[in-house]
């Protein structure tokens, strides 16, 4: 199978987006909580 027709596979093409926005979210999420914990430091010491 060509790989154009895979690419262009609406199916395929939704999983894909979904993981990767699933994955960015994922980050986000981490680097939130990651700022919060470093805010809190600080302003306890």
């Amino acid at each position: 199978m060509p790989k154009e027709t895979t690419h262009r596979n609406p199916e395929t093409r939704a999983a894909r987006i979904e993981r990767r926005a699933k994955k960015r979210a994922d980050t986000v999420t981490r680097k939130k909580i990651m700022k919060m914990m470093k805010a809190r430091a600080l302003e306890d010491a």
